[in-house]
């Protein structure tokens, strides 16, 4: 099995340095409660709850699964309920459970992202559907640049699965719905030192030699700038059949 990255190093700052602004947010769950109710949800990489918890709050029913019991803790304070300490690669859920499934910015982390997908699977009914949330960004962010800087000076291996926005790349989804336009500039100053302090897991392998040789570029690059942060929320979804052939994708 391959090795999992647990986020309890960040439990604490989760939330602040990854969610998403209140509008967009609420528009999403909007769309989400509507689309699931009376349905059986299982999110694949739970954490803090950050959209199970508005979604329970809805009346929907979501299970989460996580392996990092101080992420649940936070969303546990926050009114997290019904959390599975489990692998995604091995659920502990019978054929045909639920009635959709979700991962969100969880499957760059995971090299075996594959057999996570096969799980998801398993456990829908023959009418599920598998979906992600995701920001379309109208620029390249500073995280993406950071990738690219590490990669001209030869560091190769930023993220050991893929992304799940760009899944819609791989295989047309069966619906996707763009539930928010969002507009937004801001300074530079936050955005760097979040990633100058390695808050996001795609870092945490990153020699320090590196780290400090790309920040430096970095902030040659954009400090005292305002970075362009809009973007727009998107929802995709994959019917069960669907969501085999992402599975089994040479991507």
């Amino acid at each position: 099995m391959a090795e999992r990255v647990s986020f309890d190093r960040v439990a604490a700052v989760y939330d602040e340095t990854r969610g998403l602004p209140p509008t967009p947010m609420a528009k999403a769950i909007g769309v989400l409660a509507e689309e699931l109710q009376g349905k059986a949800v299982l999110e694949i990489g739970v954490g803090t709850g950050r959209y199970a918890v508005p979604l329970q709050k809805s009346g929907i029913r979501v299970v989460g699964v996580d392996i990092a019991p101080k992420m649940v803790a936070r969303g546990l304070e926050k009114g997290l309920r019904n959390v599975v300490f489990a692998d995604g690669a091995r659920l502990p859920f019978r054929d045909g459970s639920f009635d959709a499934v979700t991962t969100n910015h969880v499957l760059h982390l995971v090299p075996d992202w594959r057999v996570v997908l096969t799980e998801a699977h398993r456990v829908l009914r023959p009418d599920g559907v598998y979906f992600s949330l995701f920001e379309r960004h109208k620029e390249l962010s500073l995280t993406d640049r950071y990738r690219e800087v590490a990669k001209a000076l030869g560091y190769e291996r930023m993220d050991e699965g893929i992304h799940e926005r760009d899944f819609p790349k791989i295989l047309r989804p069966s619906r996707l719905v763009i539930v928010a336009k969002y507009l937004e500039h801001v300074p530079s100053k936050d955005a760097l030192d979040t990633i100058e302090r390695k808050l996001y897991a795609f870092l945490w392998k990153v020699p320090d030699d590196l780290h400090r040789q790309v920040m430096r570029l970095l902030r040659n690059e954009f400090e005292g700038k305002d970075l362009d942060r809009s973007f727009d929320l998107e929802i995709a979804f994959w019917t069960r059949d669907r969501l085999a052939e992402l599975a089994r994708s040479p991507a």
